[in-house]
């Protein structure tokens, strides 16, 4: 920064103060009134990406974005490689006593996105972490946060370790900074064009701290029932990454409930060259409608093509798995008035995965909490077609299907038909549904007529007809 400090105002030196806690690499959005502010280099690296005007204050670059549009200047720093660190006012200005308090509440990276505006909505969004405990033996986590998708695997050498950051694709990759100077491994990163690499502090995911973090997470005493417990290269990559996400990005993880640790030959892997050969997926801008996804995936919901997407990608090698899906998708097919019974109550479900993560973040709205609703009402019409299937993988599916009718009925009956997009912005619970909110939503909006009527009362209560209120 080009100021000195003993130049600077109050407020700029809470600005400095809160700067200089954050890496070099991290842009500081700073919430000042409807604006969040860029000040100093954020301002003029920020400027060209966002596509606003750099002034300048007392001599120094500035610029800034409305805060009701911040989702959409954050998807632009994203996919330029960004990150930003969200600053807010912790209280407020007209009450506060000095200068107003402000924390980082989030740190956005391109790996941690969560918000649709941004997000691909037929892809995973992954943050990927890399350990390399032992000389060729990596453990490689992924971790979607937008839906809560945790997986790991061990891979033997840099050609193995290649293939899957290939075909994971993940935004954003985690290396420990010792690693990260190793020749071999940075020249591989390069290789996977993983649009973001950061480097973190290496002791993240010694063994122990790893470990501690990942029994915390998920309230167990051994990481056996996870099939990892002397695993050190998953337990490193794995814990590593939710110590990472928790502590530095300062994310919710509540919604990341499992970890799927990937066995050695559970599934096919393909490389990018045969995924390009057989035309399977879109690679090398290649044409989504020149792939076999592009022609099979006629889902209904984002949540059924990330997942056909998976399953291209990763078909599996028992034959038993492999069987039931073949049965299952031959059953549709000849079943054709299951389908369609399929079909319709599922255009009314939303990216369930994404908004239960953005509300159990505490970054959800009330239209992803009416749309939760929504979804939740037409689940009791996909389970009474599929219970009556005749292939037990969607058998299977009906028995894991749980409507929750009390909290849909409970949330159509006290959320407005169309709720505003900000919190902030009031009008989101139905009038009925609440009666001291109606009573002073009632005195909010008679305030004059009711403060005269209280008086009259006092007046007439007190006796004093001077009363004044």
């Amino acid at each position: 920064m080009t100021a000195s400090r003993d130049t600077l105002t109050p407020m700029m030196r809470q600005y400095r103060r809160i700067r200089e806690s954050l890496p070099p690499d991290v842009l500081l959005l700073f919430r000042m009134g409807d604006f969040y502010e860029m000040f100093f280099e954020d301002a003029q690296a920020a400027a060209p990406v966002l596509g606003v005007a750099l002034t300048h204050r007392a001599g120094s670059p500035m610029c800034g974005v409305p805060y009701h549009a911040l989702d959409a200047y954050l998807a632009k720093l994203v996919r330029a490689g960004r990150k930003a660190a969200i600053c807010d006012q912790m209280e407020d200005p007209a009450t506060a006593k000095g200068i107003v308090r402000r924390e980082v509440t989030r740190v956005v990276t391109p790996g941690t996105v969560i918000e649709d505006a941004i997000l691909d909505a037929a892809r995973n969004n992954y943050l990927a972490a890399l350990h390399q405990p032992d000389p060729g033996r990596y453990g490689l986590a992924l971790l979607d946060l937008s839906t809560g998708d945790f997986t790991v695997e061990e891979l033997a050498g840099d050609e193995a370790l290649r293939d899957a950051l290939r075909r994971q694709a993940p935004s954003e990759c985690l290396v420990g900074r010792e690693q990260r100077e190793h020749p071999a491994l940075a020249a591989l990163l390069r290789e996977a064009a993983i649009p973001a690499v950061t480097s973190v502090d290496d002791w993240i995911f010694h063994h122990d701290v790893a470990r501690e973090e990942l029994l915390r997470h998920f309230r167990v005493h051994s990481l056996d029932g996870y099939g990892c417990e002397r695993r050190p290269a998953l337990i490193g990559a794995a814990g590593g990454l939710l110590h990472h996400v928790r502590e530095e990005l300062r994310r919710a993880v509540g919604h990341v409930r499992s970890l799927q640790v990937r066995q050695p030959g559970d599934s096919l892997l393909l490389d990018e060259t045969t995924v390009a050969n057989l035309d399977l997926a879109p690679v090398r801008g290649r044409p989504a409608e020149a792939t076999l996804l592009g022609v099979l995936d006629n889902t209904r919901t984002p949540m059924g093509a990330r997942l056909l997407r998976r399953w291209l990608l990763r078909p599996p090698c028992a034959l038993e798995t492999v069987t039931r899906r073949h049965d299952a998708v031959e059953h549709l097919c000849t079943e054709r008035p299951l389908l369609n019974a399929l079909r319709e109550p599922l255009t009314e479900v939303r990216d369930l995965e994404r908004l239960i993560a953005r509300i159990g973040s505490g970054q959800g709205n009330g239209r992803d909490l009416r749309a939760l609703a929504t979804s939740l009402e037409a689940v009791p019409r996909l389970a009474g077609p599929l219970a009556a299937a005749g292939a037990g993988l969607l058998q299977d599916a009906a028995r894991r299907l749980h409507p929750l009718p009390a909290l849909a009925e409970r949330l159509l009956r006290g959320l407005v038909d169309t709720p505003p997009l900000a919190l902030k912005e009031g009008g989101l619970i139905r009038e009925g549904f609440h009666a001291p909110l109606d009573e002073l939503r009632q005195m909010a909006g008679e305030g004059h007529a009711w403060l005269a009527r209280y008086q009259a009362e006092e007046q007439e209560r007190t006796g004093i007809r001077t009363l004044k209120v």
